[in-house]
């Protein structure tokens, strides 16, 4: 009696494993590609393109690892024909083993985003704001034609390539590199016109060559600066001159304007002369202009001799032989 049960459960076993195999066998698998669809990535797998139905888990990883050829590049598109799909499933042991529900072909395109104008526009305001003069009272720029483009899906950053410390109104060109997820992807440029207004000084009355300028010499104005070579730094009355003649009227220009030296061509000056332990005191005429430091040529008056001596102060020079 207990072998023939024995026997029975043995039979159960070899039916039911019967049973398994003749269902893993008679797998129905539905495998269902829309019309069109996006992906991502560079090469394109069944799983990424169609809805699989009725596979167990173990043949639907390897339906979803069945390669169907090269993805489209950024921008563009390509067909996926059903064709095409049979060939690569029944190549990789699954003929006969499916049903495939697509239309004769599927269009293809590579999942990406736009690289905006605006976001382009975005870097080039944030890196002018980080090196603009601290003397612009206001800055716009007007871009020339800027064209979006596609670039891949992920996290942009946009930034301005270094070595751009500072600028000037006009037109300028600013090389771009465009990342994605950390990693560059392209450098394009972007040219635009920067305008900047800043308060400029005019002259409010005609100056001479090498004249010391004065409070009443000129006023300022608000302004759009014509090259960025207009003078802008804080001026101080008695302490700058002009280096030509300036007519009344005109806006100052960096090249216009130089500290005035602590020796003027002509002056009479004091020279101090120490030699070891001897200090002398002369009466000097400067032969040319001086600013603190420098070595200028000057003439005794008593004896007409010329030497160099360093300019250490308003009118005053050493000579030092020790």
């Amino acid at each position: 009696m207990m072998k023939c049960f024995r026997v029975l459960i043995v039979c159960g076993w070899l039916i039911l494993g019967a049973l398994a195999v003749g269902a893993q066998d008679n797998e129905e698998i539905m495998i269902i590609i829309p019309p069109g669809l996006e992906v991502d990535g560079g090469e394109l797998y069944l799983g990424q393109v169609a809805v699989i139905k009725g596979a167990t888990p173990v043949t639907m990883e390897k339906l979803k690892q069945v390669y169907l050829g090269p993805a489209p590049r950024y921008a563009e598109t390509t067909w996926l024909y059903q064709t095409n799909v049979k060939y690569a499933l029944d190549r990789s042991g699954f003929a006969g083993k499916y049903l495939l529900e697509m239309p004769s072909k599927a269009k293809i395109s590579r999942a990406a985003q736009f690289l905006t104008k605006e976001m382009l526009l975005a870097a080039v305001e944030a890196h002018i704001s980080s090196i603009a003069s601290p003397f612009w009272e206001e800055w716009r720029i007007e871009p020339g034609r800027i064209q979006e483009r596609t670039i891949p899906k992920g996290q942009v950053e946009v930034l301005v390539d270094d070595g751009i410390s500072s600028i000037k109104p006009g037109l300028l060109t600013f090389r771009l590199r465009v990342l994605v997820d950390g990693e560059v992807f392209t450098t394009l440029p972007l040219t635009f016109r920067l305008l900047v207004k800043a308060h400029v000084y005019v002259s409010a009355i005609g100056l001479k060559r090498n004249e010391v300028i004065s409070e009443s010499s000129f006023h300022r104005e608000l302004q759009e600066l014509v090259n960025g070579n207009e003078f802008l730094k804080p001026l101080a009355a008695d302490k700058f001159r002009v280096t030509r003649e300036i007519p009344v009227g005109r806006v100052l220009m960096d090249k216009d304007i130089q500290e005035a030296p602590a020796v003027v061509k002509g002056s009479k000056l004091r020279l101090l002369l120490y030699s070891q332990s001897i200090e002398v005191e002369l009466l000097v005429l400067a032969e040319e202009d001086g600013w603190l430091g420098d070595q200028i040529l000057v003439t005794n008056i008593g004896s007409n001799r010329r030497l160099k001596a360093t300019v250490i102060g308003p009118g005053l020079v050493e000579v030092r032989l020790d």
